[in-house]
Formats: C-alpha cells, structure tokens, sequence
C-alpha cells in the first residue's frame, strides 16, 4: 500500500506543472479556489491559488489541518505570504522545504487563471465578458463546473492513476477508500505520535425520515472519528456545528443545502448531498447492527 501511495506521489510531482497550468487547470471536487487577496496577487504578477483538498487527503487525515492550523470553514482563514514564509504558520507549517516543497516555489500553487470566486471549485463562477451581440450589456456568470461535469470530466493525472474507488457520480469514494484499507493517511505531523491515542467512537445515530415511505439516516460516527477529532463537530471554533445531545440539533435538509449541520463538510468538501440514498439509506423498520442511539425527533 505504501509503495502504492509512493507511485500517486511520484506521478502527482511529475505532471504537477501540466495539471494545473495558467492554461488549462483542472481541479477536483472539494479543491478550493484561494483569492481573497488577488488585488495582491496581480501586484506580485502571480496567478490565483487552487488548493487540492483531494491531494492532502490522500496523506493525511482532516484533523491534521482541522483545526489547529486551519479554521473548518472556507473564507474564515487569513492566509498571506507572510504568514507562510515567516511565521511559518498555515500553508507554511508543512511548505518549509522540509515537509513539502517550498512555498518559493510560486507556480506549483499559484497556477490558476485569475478571475474565477472564491471557495470549492464546484460552486465557483467566473465572469464573463458579453459579445458584441449581446443585448443586456452586463457582465455573465457561468459555473465552472457541476458535480456530474466534474466528476465525469477530466481529471489531476495522479489521481486519476491512482485506482481510488469513485462514487456514481466518478468522485472518490473516501469513506470506501478507508474500508478496504486502500488508503490509510496518518493522523498527526508528529512523527512519534502513537496512534492508540487517537479516539475512536463506533456509536451510530438513528435520524428518522419525517416522510412513511423515505428511508432513515444512520449517522456513522466511526468513520467520521477516522477522519476527523470530536471535537471538530462538537466544539468548533466560532460555535459547535452539534449539540452532544442526541435530538438537541434541529437538522433540516434545507439548512444542509445553505452549509450548515452535515453541510458544513458535504456539498462543499465531501461527497455531495445530491445522493440522497447515500445518507437515507437504512429501511424503516429493519434492525439495526451495532451500538445506536435514536435520535429523539424533531417538530
């Protein structure tokens, strides 16, 4: 397996500089577009950034990053050059030419076409110039891509290569990743970290369909514990995204489609909310394996 991961290195650092040229930058569900300060960036006569989430996620668990070096929420994060190169904090904490390559190296980051908005590419639009025939005067927006284009689409060459499971929709199938030992990313920049320290919890939670005949959600607290520390959901900087408290959070699909509850991370970073049967997926009234908790229900 590592031998595997050392392959998706070698290939990734190779093409680097084709996969995300100024010409023609593919990206990834989840990659997140970094132009906050490209008034800066055009000064310094440097392109837009697109970070590959999919990319560090192949080598490292979300809680490496989240949230003792970045915020878990796109936009809450200050991030400059300074703060790289000198402080050596956020980006810089790994990019020292130690860890990973070198924040000097300004191409392999800033590699994207200036002029698309900030945060996950799937929900990034760039401005358009109207033809000459057109008739409103105003500038347009298109998206830059759709869940579907992107994952039927083009995509980055390692990752491509890499023989990861994909979902229906051709995005990487993470969760499944982990399950048949495809992928085990490390838990901490610690070398000497012990990994029995990392807690891990296997309860499930039993969210019930409002609807007779739509299936109920089963809240898998084990592979979310793998990926990420409690605390990330449970006590999160700027307020906890959940109660402990089972049937202490009103959950909703419609404040899950606006970023909020299970869609601080889904639709945005992982696996998108379009799949309903992805989450709904357990019948009403069949058993359920394992510890669970039901989830009082919500008015």
């Amino acid at each position: 397996m590592r031998s595997h991961l050392r392959i998706i290195l070698i290939i990734f650092l190779s093409a680097y500089g084709c996969i995300l040229s100024t010409s023609n930058a593919y990206a990834e569900y989840g990659d997140i577009i970094l132009n906050k300060k490209a008034d800066a960036m055009r000064k310094a006569e440097v392109n837009d950034v697109v970070f590959p989430h999919w990319f560090h996620r192949i080598r490292y668990r979300c809680n490496v990053c989240h949230e003792g070096i970045f915020k878990l929420k796109a936009g809450s994060n200050d991030i400059s050059m300074k703060i790289i190169t000198e402080d050596h904090e956020m980006c810089g904490t790994c990019h020292n030419g130690l860890i990973a390559w070198s924040a000097l190296e300004c191409d392999l980051c800033h590699s994207l076409e200036p002029g698309w908005s900030a945060g996950p590419i799937q929900h990034s639009l760039k401005e358009v110039k109207p033809d000459s025939a057109s008739q409103s005067g105003h500038n347009e927006k298109i998206p830059v891509s759709k869940i579907i284009e992107i994952g039927s689409g083009e995509h980055p060459l390692a990752l491509s290569k890499s023989g990861l499971p994909l979902d229906k929709y051709g995005l990487v199938d993470w969760a499944e990743a982990v399950r048949k030992k495809i992928l085990d990313p490390i838990w901490s920049l610690d070398p000497n970290a012990d990994i029995t320290e990392k807690k891990s919890r296997k309860t499930k939670i039993l969210f019930e369909s409002k609807s007779e005949s739509f299936p109920n959600v089963i809240f898998p607290h084990e592979i979310h514990s793998y990926w990420l520390q409690c605390k990330i959901c449970h006590e999160t900087e700027g307020g906890a995204i959940f109660k402990k408290d089972a049937g202490g959070n009103s959950v909703n699909m419609r404040d899950i489609s606006k970023a909020k509850w299970c869609g601080r991370c889904h639709n945005e970073v992982s696996f998108p909310i379009n799949d309903c049967t992805r989450c709904h997926s357990h019948r009403k009234g069949y058993p359920i394996r394992g510890e669970v908790i039901k989830r009082k229900q919500q008015k």
